[in-house]
């Protein structure tokens, strides 16, 4: 074979293996590529969703076998005094991949099962970024204690007035958030304008009311003396309704000088108002001592609910023209406060808590006025109870508290309620928060 022969074929031979090896090679890179482009928007996915929650183990001891202790997680069954549970197991999700726009999801996992807490989705102005709306199942804007989350709370539970007022702090409906942008000199207002259901007062997941309750809250928020000294506080307003599933209703009246519960006549269906204004101020200093921190909160107004349950507007039409009870509502005027003190130790990571709260489920009736013969049941008792408490922050997740609840409830002619109940208690709860 001549030379030239052969070199035209070392040629294309090496020309073939040259353009395989680069086909290959083409080949790898895009499988490659791809697999970046995978990885770069899995992990701009995850670079958005915030996944964060906590979990509440804690035991608690009451005074009495079966305290009555419904404000402090609940009543103790009959014949204990002691018990363990896990108070809230939180997980949250949080995606957002716009500071323009956002979305959640919350549940809330315990021994007694899972239950929904927030499902929203929320949108700001492309424009001015002034105004913002929330839509779904999402906290009440009201006061300062129900909004504040349950993982951050230095005592146990929220105040009674709160507990009563508002049996869940979550909600279905809209809200509208006028606030101007964190640039802004004005950024330290804030005002919030909802219309949400009342549904998940009666534990209905359904909207079967015809008039809406709407909540407005103004809030400020400002800082001084290098960020030392911070100062916030609400002014709220909610107007609403329970609808009446029977033609009365109850209000109290006086006859012969004592108050009484009397019936008054009224269209079935109709709105019974709903209505509490509120004002609460918080104050927090860091000085030499520790930061010390000031809250008080105010509430006063109408609560339609059923006669022995202040919590629950249960005469309410769910999904049926004929429920299998048919309670008419009883019109409570309501009044109640807390004033709560906590002061961290120095530095570290040990603080001390003081907290009062007075809740007066109806103004109009009090002491040995309030008996079953007048129309009157414990609902309607006046309680105060002072909180003391001590939190250890053992790691920057895990946080423990030791917490004594100090009831005392005015005495009535209610059988049971005729001196003070022994329902002091005891709670001792650890926290996991991630």
């Amino acid at each position: 074979m001549k030379k030239s022969n052969i070199y035209l074929l070392l040629f294309i031979i090496c020309s073939f293996v040259s353009v395989s090896v680069n086909a290959q090679e083409t080949e790898k890179t895009d499988t490659v590529m791809r697999v970046l482009e995978q990885l770069q928007s899995d992990v701009a996915f995850l670079k958005n969703l915030k996944v964060s929650g906590y979990v509440q183990a804690q035991a608690q001891f009451a005074d009495t076998l079966g305290a009555k202790t419904d404000m402090a997680a609940g009543n103790f069954p009959t014949g204990s005094d002691k018990r363990y549970l896990i108070r809230r197991g939180r997980l949250k999700f949080l995606y957002s991949a716009s500071p323009l726009s956002s979305a959640a999801m919350q549940i809330d996992i315990s021994e007694s099962g899972v239950k929904t807490k927030e499902i929203w989705a929320k949108f700001t102005d492309p424009f001015v970024n002034w105004f913002s709306l929330t839509a779904g199942l999402q906290n009440r804007p009201f006061g300062f204690e129900v909004e504040y989350s349950s993982g951050n709370l230095e005592s146990p539970e929220r105040a009674r007035m709160n507990q009563s007022l508002f049996k869940d702090e979550y909600d279905l409906g809209a809200m509208l958030t006028i606030q101007a942008p964190k640039t802004s000199p004005y950024n330290f207002l804030k005002l919030d304008l909802g219309l949400f259901t009342g549904s998940i007062e009666n534990t209905s997941g359904m909207d079967y009311k015809k008039v809406k309750d709407f909540i407005g809250r103004l809030n400020f928020a400002k800082s001084y003396l290098d960020e030392k000294l911070k100062v916030s506080g609400d002014l709220s307003y909610y107007n609403g309704g329970v609808p009446n599933n029977t033609t009365s209703i109850y209000k109290v009246q006086t006859a012969s000088g004592n108050p009484v519960f009397t019936a008054k006549t009224v269209n079935k269906y109709d709105n019974i108002l709903r209505e509490y204004w509120g004002a609460d101020v918080q104050v927090s200093y860091a000085g030499e001592l520790g930061l010390s921190t000031f809250r008080a909160e105010y509430t006063k107004g109408q609560q339609a609910s059923a006669a022995g349950d202040i919590k629950n507007p249960t005469a309410l039409l769910v999904n049926s023209a004929t429920p299998a009870v048919a309670q008419p509502l009883y019109v409570r005027q309501v009044e109640g406060f807390y004033l709560m003190y906590v002061q961290n130790i120095l530095q570290s990571r040990h603080s001390i808590v003081v907290k009062y709260d007075m809740f007066d489920p109806n103004t109009k009736v009090s002491g040995n006025q309030i008996s079953s013969a007048n129309g009157f049941t414990a609902s309607d008792i006046k309680f105060n109870t002072w909180g003391l408490g001590y939190t250890c922050r053992i790691d920057a997740n895990t946080k423990l508290v030791i917490y004594r609840d100090f009831i005392k409830n005015e005495s009535t002619k209610i059988s049971g309620y005729t001196q003070d109940v022994k329902d002091n208690v005891w709670t001792i709860r650890l926290q996991y928060k991630f």
